[in-house]
């Protein structure tokens, strides 16, 4: 069992779930293909990005 494992594991059973050796295996997956992304973007410093006001997921960004 490595540190992903014990992690998701630790956090799923304080939550009262268990979880099984399919649902590690697509945690994984996901952290496969997600993982150095979101590793990078949890370091970023993002002091100085402003939210963007009155967003609305169902269009594009507007410019400034």
């Amino acid at each position: 069992m490595d540190a992903l494992e014990r992690y998701t594991r630790a956090g799923l059973e304080l939550a009262g779930d268990e979880i099984d050796e399919t649902e590690i295996r697509i945690i994984r997956l996901a952290d496969g293909i997600y993982g150095d992304e979101m590793r990078a973007l949890d370091a970023a410093d993002l002091s100085d990005v402003w939210p963007e006001a009155d967003m609305d997921p169902g269009r594009a960004p507007r410019p400034r």
